[in-house]
């Protein structure tokens, strides 16, 4: 059983504040998957633990307070967007106060990476959130959450580029530019409403991995320049193909809804 929320005025959807009244009014408690709205059944395989709907960012963001379906979501993804917004500050002091010929292009490299990953893993904490709020909200913030995680490849590759080609100016230009056009590509697929809804989920899939994919290009390329062994000290290449490992996982996960496909309900809070 949850709190109580309260009805409050809302900036993000007025129109839905009526319809959701009766949730602001009454006891919250969690509903079951055929209890939710069309729009909000996005997973038929997690049966129970589903947020009311709330009309209401003050609602949505009081179920930070009790247990639902979406907490794991939340908090895996705000903790550690704290975490790096803290080592922002401190890898930047410590830069400073360690390196004294350290270049202005090292701090920016190193502050792009660590922002896109705050980015990234605060728009995700938001979107899970917010997803019970209204059906418009919902679709608004899932692309803001896609288009983090494309901001985090694209930081992750830049710093990446910037390490293996650090004194081959045009190759790395190059390859900024090609993560840059497919960055920007794969962010348009992703706001674009025309490729939203759950027949475009494996298209959607296809341009993250795409893009995430693309990666090895770079490396490929600098293993040729510079040979393997030179390439595993100075690129940190073993845990790119580690997070490549887990891009593809996740994307796997992802569109297969798996292991709770399985094992419809045994996966609920």
């Amino acid at each position: 059983m949850a709190p109580i929320p309260e009805q409050g005025s809302d900036p993000l959807n007025p129109d839905l504040l009526g319809s959701s009244s009766r949730a602001s009014k009454t006891v919250t408690v969690l509903l079951s998957f055929g209890e939710l709205p069309e729009w909000h059944q996005d997973n038929e395989f997690i049966l129970h633990g589903y947020r009311p709907i709330s009309g209401s960012a003050k609602v949505s963001f009081r179920s930070w307070l009790y247990i639902h379906n979406e907490s794991v979501n939340i908090f895996s993804h705000l903790i550690p967007a704290v975490v790096f917004l803290l080592g922002e500050c401190y890898i930047l002091e410590y830069l400073n106060s360690r390196y004294d010929d350290v270049a202005w292009s090292d701090f920016f490299i190193f502050a792009l990476f660590l922002l896109t990953a705050v980015a990234c893993l605060g728009l995700s904490a938001t979107y899970h959130t917010l997803a019970n709020h209204s059906s418009e909200v919902d679709q608004l913030f899932l692309r803001f959450d896609l288009v983090g995680i494309v901001l985090l490849t694209l930081g992750d590759f830049v710093s990446g580029i910037y390490m293996v080609f650090w004194c081959e100016s045009l190759q790395r230009k190059i390859y900024w530019s090609m993560i840059g056009v497919l960055g920007s590509l794969t962010i348009f697929i992703m706001l674009n409403p025309m490729f939203h809804g759950r027949k475009f989920r494996v298209f959607r899939v296809l341009a993250f991995v795409g893009t995430g994919l693309s990666g090895f290009a770079p490396l490929i390329h600098g293993i040729t320049i510079f040979g393997f062994s030179q390439m595993m000290k100075q690129s940190g290449m073993p845990y790119y193909l580690v997070e490549g490992a887990f891009l593809l996982l996740g994307a796997l996960v992802y569109a297969t809804k798996f292991p709770e496909c399985l094992y419809p309900g045994k996966f609920d809070i």
